[in-house]
């Protein structure tokens, strides 16, 4: 009898957990009761989203013509889409915290979606080439050249060049695929998890000339 009680609590407890679930899914975002994240201290916006207000104000305006907001009322505006997609890769959180923010009040999926949306629009070559781009003639070189000198007292410098692994869930082992091409455990990186070397190169004001993301996590850094 003690068992069958204890049963009937549990499947009685996950009912509601279930409910409670469903209603907290089909919530409708009220934006009344969200904080506007431009009124937090400039100290306090930069620590959320790594970047500064004007600078976030100009890449929403850089992806008004890549992005465009669909006309129903339970749409995501562009504003939200951007400050979601900066301070989940700024923070490195995972996407149900960053929904639940009192920033955003989004779901794990709808995050997942301004996340995708954002960062395919800024990896565009019109807007990438534009930002990340090596110098394109002698006097730019020179420029940064300069800059190094100035920063360090070191000559002859156009550049910083390292590797860095970002972590990636593990790859498909689906047999239908070619693993032949990209096998699962040339992803896993020298301390054990999954990732992709990227190598960058950045001037010395930190902007960045160059990206190769390219390479598996079991890559070398001097083979890149």
């Amino acid at each position: 009898m003690a068992n069958f009680d204890e049963m009937a609590m549990l499947f009685a407890i996950n009912n509601v957990e279930n409910h409670e679930h469903l209603l907290n899914e089909r919530q409708t975002r009220i934006p009344e009761m969200i904080s506007d994240p431009f009124l937090l201290t400039d100290r306090l916006f930069i620590k959320n989203f790594r970047l500064s207000k004007n600078l976030v104000r100009n890449i929403i305006e850089l992806l008004q013509t890549r992005i465009v907001s669909k006309d129903r009322s339970s749409a995501i505006d562009l504003n939200t889409k951007v400050l979601v997609t900066l301070n989940f890769l700024a923070t490195g959180s995972y996407q149900s915290p960053i929904g639940n923010s009192r920033f955003a009040a989004l779901s794990q999926p709808t995050v997942s979606r301004c996340i995708s949306e954002v960062v395919e629009a800024l990896n565009h070559p019109e807007i990438f080439n534009e930002w990340v781009k090596f110098p394109k003639n002698l006097n730019e070189l020179t420029e940064i050249r300069n800059e190094f000198y100035r920063e360090t007292g070191f000559p002859g410098v156009i550049g910083c060049i390292d590797c860095t692994h970002v972590a990636i869930v593990s790859p498909s082992t689906n047999l239908n695929l070619n693993e032949n091409q990209n096998p699962e455990h040339i992803y896993v990186n020298r301390k054990g998890y999954h990732s992709i070397n990227v190598q960058l190169i950045c001037d010395s004001k930190l902007r960045i000339l160059n990206v190769n993301a390219r390479f598996p996590g079991s890559t070398h850094d001097t083979h890149i």
